[in-house]
C-alpha cells in the first residue's frame, strides 16, 4: 500500500471525503489530478472523464477508475478549499479532521522529504557561485530555478523570488528588471516540489558589511543553534515561538506546518511530534529591507534535522 492509500484510509475512517482535482491535499491521496471527484468512502473510488484514461492508466494507487459522473448521497466532509458555492450535495468542512489525518507525514514519506532538501542545498550552492551584481531580479530567478529543477525537483508551490532591498518587505514580491545592486540585501525565496511534497526556504545575501545586517544574521544563526539544543518530540509549540522571537518581534507566524500538511504552528498549543515537518520563519525588519532565514526542521525523538 503506497503512503497515498494508507492517508486515504486513514481519512475514511472518520467519514466519507470528497476531494476536488485543485485541491491541495490531493497530491498526498493519488499521484494524479486526472479526475473530476475521489470520493473516499469505504471503497475509494476515482470517478473522471474517459478522455483522461490515458493520464489514469499509470496510477500507483490500488483504487476503483470510473468513467462517469458519481452519484453522491449522504453528507460528504470537503476540503476547505473546495468550491463550496457549486456544490450540489449536503456536505460539511473537513478541516478538522484534515489537521489530524495530515497533520504529518508518514516515515514512508521522510525520505522523499529529505531528499528534496537536499536538492535545495546543492542548488543553492550552484546558485550563490552564478548570482552577480548587475543581474537582473529576474534573470537570478530563472537561474535558481534551473538549479532547482534540474537537481530533481519538479514544480513549484508558487512562483520564486529574487528582490533586492525595501521590496523585500512586500508580502508577495515578484521579481522583476530591477538589477541586484550593492550596497543591498538580496531576498531569496522558493518552494520547490517533488512528488507532491514541498519544502519552503528563503536567504538572504548582504552585499554589503553593515553591522546591523551582520548583527541580524548572528542572531537569526544563534536561534537555529539554539532549537537545535532544546527542541525534540514533546515540546510545546508556545516554547519554540519563545525561541525563535529572540531574534525580534515579527507579525507573522514563526513556525508554520509544510510538504502540505496540517501541523505545528507557533504560537499554538501544538505540541512537537516526532516525524513532524515544519518551516521556522525567523524575520529582521531593517530599513533597506528583511533578513529573513526560513529553514525547514524535521522532528525527531530527540532531536531535529535541518532538512536544508
Amino acid at each position: 500500500m503506497t503512503p497515498r492509500e494508507m492517508r486515504a484510509r486513514l481519512l475514511a475512517s472518520y467519514g466519507n471525503f470528497v476531494f476536488f482535482p485543485n485541491d491541495p491535499e490531493v497530491s498526498k491521496l493519488i499521484g494524479t489530478r486526472a479526475f473530476t471527484h475521489l470520493i473516499i468512502e469505504d471503497e475509494i473510488k476515482v470517478y473522471a472523464p474517459k478522455a483522461m484514461e490515458e493520464d489514469l492508466e499509470n496510477i500507483k494507487e490500488n483504487y476503483e477508475i470510473i468513467y462517469g459522473e458519481p452519484e453522491l448521497k449522504g453528507e460528504y466532509c470537503v476540503s476547505p478549499h473546495a468550491p463550496i458555492s457549486n456544490l450540489k450535495f449536503p456536505h460539511k468542512d473537513g478541516t478538522n479532521i484534515l489537521m489530524e489525518a495530515m497533520r504529518k507525514p508518514f516515515p514512508e514519506e521522510i525520505s522523499l522529504l529529505i531528499s528534496l532538501g537536499e536538492i535545495i542545498q546543492e542548488a543553492l550552492r550552484a546558485f550563490f557561485n552564478e548570482i552577480e551584481i548587475g543581474m537582473k531580479e529576474k534573470e537570478a530567478k530563472a537561474i535558481l530555478e534551473y538549479h532547482l529543477l534540474r537537481r530533481g525537483a519538479d514544480s513549484f508551490l508558487y512562483p520564486s523570488i529574487v528582490v533586492c532591498g525595501e521590496k523585500s518587505k512586500k508580502v508577495f514580491p515578484k521579481s522583476g528588471d530591477e538589477k541586484i545592486q550593492e550596497r543591498t540585501i538580496v531576498y531569496i525565496d522558493s518552494s520547490p516540489s517533488l512528488d507532491g511534497y514541498y519544502l519552503n526556504f528563503s536567504r538572504v545575501i548582504l552585499t554589503e558589511e553593515r553591522k546591523n545586517w551582520i548583527d541580524a544574521i548572528k542572531r537569526i544563526n544563534a536561534m537555529y543553534a539554539k532549537l537545535s539544543s532544546l527542541i525534540k518530540s514533546g515540546v510545546s509549540c508556545n516554547r519554540v515561538d519563545e525561541i525563535v522571537r529572540e531574534v525580534g518581534e515579527f507579525p507573522h507566524y514563526s513556525v508554520m506546518p509544510t510538504a502540505g500538511f496540517y501541523r505545528p504552528y507557533a504560537p499554538s498549543n501544538d505540541i512537537l511530534e516526532e516525524n513532524m515537518v515544519f518551516t521556522v520563519v525567523p524575520s529582521i525588519y531593517t530599513d533597506k529591507g528583511v533578513i529573513r532565514v526560513k529553514r525547514n526542521i524535521l522532528v525527531e525523538k530527540e532531536a531535529i534535522k535541518f532538512l536544508d
